[in-house]
């Protein structure tokens, strides 16, 4: 199976391993990687990491894992909310958190006025730390206080 797992992957984190590891076992992966003009509108843009060191941080992660870019995986710079999963005509799924699925179920929706079939949409669950997600965005917020 061929899935989409997309995302900023700023402040690379536990959270973000288990989401790709995640994908990966279900099948080869798609990974979306948010382009920096499309993250100037998040908090603390300022300092979220340039495309280029979030995707080095990324592969040499991948490689850690023992994954091959094109034999387990490709990169796809995405440069708006939905990118390449509105019209991928390869990939038969998409992972999620409950913080996403929204946005995969919008995008099955635009799937279907092109018409194409949807994605099946698989939701992994999010980690905890002191009983709250990790997320890049507190990691960017306490680096500024």
């Amino acid at each position: 199976m061929k899935v989409i797992a997309s995302g900023t992957f700023d402040r690379f984190h536990e959270g973000h391993k288990h989401f790709l590891k995640s994908a990966f076992n279900i099948g080869y992966v798609y990974i979306g990687l948010t382009s920096d003009s499309m993250i100037k509108n998040k908090p603390y843009a300022e300092s979220i990491q340039k495309y280029s060191t979030r995707k080095e941080i990324l592969v040499q992660y991948l490689l850690s894992e023992g994954k091959k870019i094109n034999n387990d995986y490709e990169i796809i710079e995405i440069n708006d909310k939905y990118g390449f999963a509105v019209d991928s005509m390869d990939a038969d799924a998409i992972v999620v958190t409950s913080d996403t699925i929204e946005a995969a179920e919008e995008i099955n929706e635009a799937r279907a006025e092109y018409g194409i079939y949807p994605l099946k949409i698989i939701e992994i669950d999010l980690i905890l730390k002191d009983n709250k997600k990790i997320s890049s965005r507190d990691l960017r917020k306490e680096e500024n206080y």
